[in-house]
């Protein structure tokens, strides 16, 4: 009777144990709330010019920390140090160093903000090797520019990047 009572007792600590042990899925932080928000011009173009200038110069100097810093949690999630180098290196393969950014206004686009710059870029080397072996003088000719859109959303009570194009 002892013994039955003993190997009972056991089975059910054992079951309580056990139950208690079971491993809990790792907890996903909240997913990011867009909200709509009003923001003056002037605000908003101070936030945008700080943001894009941390992506250009993270994009520049293949900063992966400095080109995520201000983009939304769920765009840091898909875009890891892996993915970065190419694309970093894609981007000054193409454009050389900023020369120039002019702000050109912000659109309201229901929750998000599109923000707009004139951007010009040095030519790199090898853009103006290639434009000398066809015979045409780089300092003759305008440095092209570029429409560069920044889109923004407030995540949580704060300004965060979706997006950005350069066109």
């Amino acid at each position: 009777m002892f013994r039955k009572l003993f190997f009972t007792s056991a089975a059910i600590l054992a079951v309580i144990g056990f139950s208690a042990c079971k491993s809990t899925p790792q907890e996903q932080p909240p997913r990011s709330v867009i909200t709509p928000a009003t923001v003056s011009p002037d605000q908003l173009k101070q936030i945008a010019d700080t943001y894009l200038k941390n992506i250009i110069t993270g994009l520049e100097t293949k900063d992966y920390k400095l080109f995520v810093k201000d983009f939304a949690r769920e765009y840091k999630d898909t875009m890891n140090p892996e993915k970065f180098a190419p694309l970093a290196a894609g981007f000054q393969a193409k454009n050389g160093k900023l020369l120039e950014l002019k702000y050109l206004d912000s659109l309201d686009q229901g929750i998000f903000k599109s923000v707009v710059w004139k951007a010009r870029f040095a030519r790199t080397k090898a853009q103006e090797e290639a434009l000398k072996r066809d015979g045409k003088d780089p300092a003759k000719l305008p440095v092209p520019e570029l429409l560069v859109r920044l889109l923004l959303g407030n995540v949580n009570g704060e300004w965060k990047a979706f997006a950005i194009f350069f066109n």
